[in-house]
């Protein structure tokens, strides 16, 4: 629960009337800057009394200070949302319900979003988030690295098998090239290779952790083999991020989230060496791909909630999801994914992203992710590191993980 954030007192909405209102929107996505500015444009022009603020914030920062606005009474007006986040801000009773944004559109409904993505932020049947966009995780590959060492490109056949192979074929540490990028993150990594291997952070009701199943080790120990073979080594990524490494032409493929690609398309280095491909099956067959999904909320104690509801309900409409559709997220109102994969066909094959959102498994959360998921990272960091094994990281994990799921 954040501190103090019970203390924040409720204040009544402000009425609109036509006095002009201005809102603050606070996120931390740069490179959706131009995206959502689109959308903030119509929706100004439709409410001329009513203006936007866009304050873009980096991700290390971003929930630094927004702790600190929730704790002394002074979030902005619009909040973007995370997974990993919004249990502590429900918790902290700082969040406003959701739950009645048709009252200023009445075309709104949650039934224009996935189930999945929507019940992200739905805690005892209340709304606390709408969603705002969808993602997934593909395979992005460097074409010049594959074709100087002679290897066929990833297709969407491709196992784990066929990835092991590539990566040995296309390693040649002597002139500093890597097959696979196996870097340390949950989501963008080797989250994925748990799911496609029917694992899981969790068990299926949430009660307990997953980590220490015969499938979750395997598709870690996988994940691992990689990474001491064929990847860069851990003082290489811990100087330099995975999307970096890529556009540096270090790497010949690695797992990547859709919404990270316009780095490499605003890259004059890569912009034309690189390509996509689904993320290799298992041996068997079995495919996942880790998809999130972000969400708009508003603080409870909001002195501009109409006008604040107002924005959210347009800016999650058919209309203001259109207006966002050139920029890298994807967004999540039914069938807006097709205008977003036209807009962007010409940088890269959005036919495998729009395929791949079919193997989607959504990042798995929990009411105690805070506390379970700092247990996950820790161990997770030393199987890394190289001081413990997958099994006996991924075991002890499990039984201090149980510890706080069992309270």
């Amino acid at each position: 629960m954040l501190v103090g954030a019970m203390a924040v007192s409720m204040m009544p909405a402000v009425a609109m009337a036509d006095d002009e209102v201005t809102l603050t929107y606070c996120t931390w996505n740069e490179n959706q800057r131009d995206s959502i500015q689109a959308t903030i444009d119509g929706f100004e022009a439709e409410n001329p009394n009513i203006k936007v603020e866009l304050q873009i914030t980096p991700w290390g920062e971003y929930w630094t200070k927004l702790e600190a606005a929730a704790t002394s009474g002074n979030m902005p007006d619009i909040v973007t949302m995370h997974t990993n986040q919004i249990e502590r801000y429900v918790n902290g009773g700082v969040m406003a319900s959701m739950d009645d944004l048709a009252d200023y559109d009445d075309t709104f409904s949650y039934d224009n979003y996935k189930e999945g993505i929507t019940n992200l932020y739905v805690y005892d049947g209340v709304h606390y988030g709408v969603p705002k966009d969808k993602d997934c995780v593909v395979l992005v590959y460097n074409k010049k690295i594959f074709d100087n060492a002679g290897v066929a490109y990833p297709t969407s056949e491709w196992t784990w098998d066929d990835l092991k192979d590539a990566a040995e074929k296309l390693t040649d540490k002597d002139n500093g090239i890597y097959g696979f990028n196996a870097y340390n993150n949950d989501q963008e990594a080797w989250g994925n290779f748990l799911y496609a291997n029917g694992a899981d952070f969790l068990n299926e009701d949430g009660t307990a952790s997953g980590l220490d199943t015969p499938e979750a080790i395997e598709a870690m120990q996988f994940f691992m083999d990689l990474n001491a073979n064929y990847s860069p080594s851990k003082e290489m990524q811990a100087e330099v991020d995975a999307v970096s490494m890529f556009a540096t032409g270090t790497v010949a493929m690695q797992p990547i989230g859709n919404w990270q690609l316009s780095y490499f398309t605003d890259n004059e280095n890569i912009k034309d060496d690189f390509a996509l491909a689904m993320l290799p099956s298992t041996p068997d067959g079995k495919r996942a791909t880790v998809s999130n999904g972000l969400a708009l909320s508003i603080p409870a104690d909001c002195q501009n909630m109409d006008a604040a509801k107002k924005f959210v309900a347009y800016a999650s409409s058919k209309k203001g999801m259109e207006e966002a559709a050139g920029g890298p997220a994807i967004p999540c109102y039914n069938g807006v994914d097709e205008v977003w994969a036209e807009a962007h066909k010409d940088l890269y094959d959005t036919q495998v992203i729009l395929d791949s959102l079919q193997y989607g498994k959504q990042l798995r959360g929990s009411e105690k992710k805070n506390d379970w998921g700092e247990i996950m990272y820790s161990y997770v960091g030393k199987i890394f590191d190289g001081s413990m094994s997958v099994e006996d990281a991924f075991t002890q994990a499990s039984e201090e993980m149980n510890k706080v799921l069992a309270q």
